[in-house]
């Protein structure tokens, strides 16, 4: 059992790294791969192995994601003002020292997970019935602070009440799993459009100044 517990560990290792590396493949695709084809794999395979696999994939996902995130998504200088702290990081020439830090915390992050999950582990059940009746309010109360915080407030709300009748539509339409193609859709297509307006406004701007 332990020499397919290190399989299974080694692969999710080399699954997390690809989905990491490669812009567009995210661990929730293959998640939802591995549910869809669950009923069949279970038959065959221990369902411990499949939560190393998993395990294995995640952590190593976080901490390889950020390499393409700083070195590839670098916008140009026209969206400067709404660059990542790494994204700074790369214009300044310290791309590399991004990415270890990005590493440092992604290892603090696991650290400090284990240390809230075991007393989470007896804490939660014990006061889960609780929660449900303030997590309405504790997220009314998050997302009014967040809308707050912005400068644009009306353009948030606006923004707020959108999402709220997306998601309402999409769980309301039937389907088995609304939320992974509209995460997707909502993610790949944001990304995309922002891109094209970037490397327009660039080409725009040369143009300008060849002019």
């Amino acid at each position: 059992m332990l020499i397919e517990i290190i399989l299974f560990l080694f692969f999710g290792t080399l699954a997390g790294t690809l989905t990491g590396l490669v812009p567009g493949i995210h661990i929730n695709l293959v998640g939802v791969s591995l549910v869809a084809l669950s009923a069949s794999l279970l038959s065959s395979v221990d369902p411990v192995y499949l939560v190393v696999f998993i395990t294995a994939m995640a952590i190593t996902h976080t901490f390889i994601d950020f390499i393409p995130s700083v070195l590839l998504g670098s916008p140009d200088s026209d969206t400067e003002l709404s660059v990542l702290p790494g994204h700074e990081l790369l214009k300044k020439g310290e791309g590399y020292e991004a990415i270890v830090l990005t590493a440092y915390g992604s290892l603090a992050a696991i650290f400090i997970l284990l240390l809230i999950a075991i007393p989470s582990i007896f804490a939660v059940p014990k006061i889960y019935q609780s929660l449900l009746q303030i997590i309405p309010f504790i997220l009314i109360g998050v997302s009014a602070l967040l809308i707050l915080l912005e400068k644009k407030k009306k353009n948030a709300f606006f923004v707020f009440i959108l999402t709220g009748a997306l998601g309402l539509s999409v769980l309301n339409l039937g389907i088995k799993e609304p939320l992974f193609p509209m995460l997707t859709g909502l993610f790949g297509a944001s990304m995309l459009l922002m891109s094209i307006n970037a490397k327009q406004a660039s080409q725009n701007k040369r143009s300008q100044n060849q002019k």
